[in-house]
Parts: structure tokens; C-alpha cells; sequence
């Protein structure tokens, strides 16, 4: 299976159970932005431990759950490890946090087409707000190239007034404005 492929099957299976969620990370960028390789997909999740089990067997046995949830130290959220067992890729599930940002992103999500479903993904605002937040103020190249990228594609189309403010909260304006004054006329 290809990474395109499992990432398909995980939101073919959330949204048969019902599960609230949205696609983060690169491939959230990547809708928004110019599109990078990964070696793995992230979701934000809203999903009961019962729901975990239904959610594999539903997947089939290729994939493999992580029984023990771990600490993410980046996004300082819970997440479980989705494993294809042949394929060297894996999904991450971040327990949905009480954080207002990522509760205000999560009620922000947009339904999108990917692959053969429809899918949740957070807006673009949402995207550079949050990978300004894990570049760590700018230490992980790959989020800062990511907003780069997002910032550059949708300019003239982003709600400037939401991300910054979010940004104060964040401590991050300053580089978030310094990657805005980058963005070609």
C-alpha cells in the first residue's frame, strides 16, 4: 500500500464509525501549500479507547495498533501509533487537547475531497497558526518551509487578523511576520 493509499483507508474507516477528526501535519500543509514527502500521516482525533479497537478491526489485520498511548513532546498532546505492516509509514491519532487553539481549529475544520472520500482538514489559517507553534520559534526547518509554502499559494486568501492574533498568543508574530514579508508581490 502506499502512503496515499493508508491514509485513504484511516478516513474511509473514521468516517464509517463516525469519528470526529482532521488531517494535520504535511498533508495538511500540502493541501495548502506545494506538497512534500512524508513518512507519516497525523490526525487530531476525538476517538474512545472501545472506538480504537473497532477502528483496527475495521482497517484488517494489515494494520497494527500501538496499545500504549504515548506523550507527543511537540504538540505537548496524547497520541496513539497506527502501523501498516508492510508499508514503512505510520499514522498518528493526537488525542483532540482543551487547548482553545486546537479546540478552535477543530470546530474550524473543513470537508474536502481526498482520494475516494470526503475528509477533514483544518483551514489554511489554522495550518501556518500551528506549524508556527511546533517550529519550536523557528528550530524545525521543515514546519517553517511548510508555512513558507502555505503562505506563498494562498496569499491574498488568508484571514491575516485571525492568524495574527493567534500568533500573539503564541509568541510567534515575529516569525510569522518576518515569513509574510518573504511572500512575492
Amino acid at each position: 500500500m502506499t502512503a496515499l493509499e493508508i491514509v485513504s483507508a484511516v478516513i474511509g474507516a473514521f468516517n464509517q464509525l463516525g469519528v470526529p477528526y482532521m488531517l494535520v501535519g504535511s498533508f495538511s500543509s500540502n493541501f495548502y501549500g506545494r506538497p512534500r514527502s512524508t513518512k507519516d500521516a497525523d490526525f487530531v482525533v476525538e476517538i474512545e479507547h472501545q472506538t480504537l479497537s473497532a477502528l483496527t478491526a475495521l482497517l484488517g489485520s494489515d494494520f497494527e495498533l500501538d496499545s500504549q498511548m504515548t506523550f507527543e513532546t511537540i504538540t505537548g498532546t496524547m497520541r496513539y501509533r497506527l502501523h501498516h505492516k508492510a508499508a514503512v509509514f505510520m499514522v498518528e491519532l493526537f488525542e483532540l487537547s482543551t487547548d482553545p487553539h486546537d479546540q478552535m481549529r477543530f470546530s474550524r475544520r473543513i470537508k474536502t475531497p481526498f482520494a475516494s472520500h470526503d475528509a477533514f482538514v483544518p483551514t489554511a489559517e489554522d495550518v501556518v497558526i500551528t506549524k508556527l507553534r511546533w517550529s519550536k520559534h523557528g528550530q524545525r526547518a521543515k514546519d517553517i518551509e511548510d508555512v513558507q509554502n502555505v503562505l506563498n499559494v494562498q496569499s491574498g486568501k488568508l484571514d491575516l487578523p485571525y492568524i495574527r492574533h493567534w500568533c500573539d498568543l503564541h509568541a510567534t508574530r515575529d516569525l510569522f511576520e518576518r515569513l509574510l514579508q518573504a511572500v512575492p508581490a
